[in-house]
């Protein structure tokens, strides 16, 4: 099996809202449908806006309508998608060409397609604790890793709708009264947060004799005031 990956940009011109959504039912979607018997997994993950992102890709390839201010007086940066996949040897080259053409005729861009060592990365020290480090775990680790990306991924093409009459897609709508914020994914997000006691903590950021505070994660902080934030306050909460 081929196990490689590529990464997906998308114009700067492209609309803000949906940018992803609209990437997975242009091409992923029927991607991984074509070849879906061919395939052993596949997952993908949204990154952007970045300027500094410059991982996974040939960036000096990439064209600078890909990577101009998404917003009037905004950074420039870029959006993009990686998508990881493992693939039987004899349907890679098939699978990446019609993957290709798809991408350029929906009026995005790669740089190109490459190994992806899925061990080093889903079996990394990050996905693996301390006291499970032995010999032969971090691929018994990558495996599961991955099949719950994939998991995730099939679920998020599962509940894609779309296109409109823009040709967008976005994710289904959930009026039941356990997803307040209209996401079938916020139940998801409940029980995956139950089954695995995983730490949720939202970070309050203060800025210094100015009225101002900010909420985000220890990953995602909000946008800083001149001169940055001057500390956060870490708060748990239950999912």
């Amino acid at each position: 099996m081929g196990v490689r990956q590529t990464r997906v940009f998308v114009p700067s011109n492209e609309p803000d809202h949906g940018w992803a959504e609209t990437l997975i039912g242009k091409v992923f979607r029927p991607l991984t449908a074509r070849f879906s018997d061919q395939l052993e997994w596949f997952w993908f993950s949204r990154y952007g806006p970045l300027t500094d992102d410059t991982g996974d890709c040939d960036i000096t390839r990439i064209p600078e309508e890909y990577k101009q201010p998404i917003h009037p007086g905004a950074a420039i940066s870029h959006r993009s998608m990686r998508f990881r996949f493992s693939i039987a040897d004899d349907r890679q080259e098939a699978m990446e060409q019609w993957a290709l053409q798809t991408i350029m005729e929906q009026g995005y861009y790669v740089s190109d397609f490459r190994p992806y060592d899925f061990v080093s990365d889903t079996g990394s020290n990050r996905f693996l604790g301390t006291e499970n480090r032995q010999p032969g775990r971090a691929i018994q680790r990558a495996r599961l890793v991955t099949q719950f990306y994939a998991a995730s991924s099939r679920l998020v093409i599962d509940a894609l709708v779309g296109p409109d009459e823009d040709g967008r897609y976005r994710l289904e709508t959930n009026d039941d009264f356990q997803n307040p914020g209209g996401s079938t994914f916020q139940s998801i997000h409940h029980l995956y947060c139950n089954i695995t006691g995983t730490p949720t903590e939202v970070y309050v950021f203060q800025k210094a004799g100015l009225d101002i505070i900010g909420f985000g994660t220890f990953i995602n902080p909000p946008t800083a005031p001149p001169g940055g934030w001057d500390g956060s306050t870490a708060y748990s909460i239950w999912f």
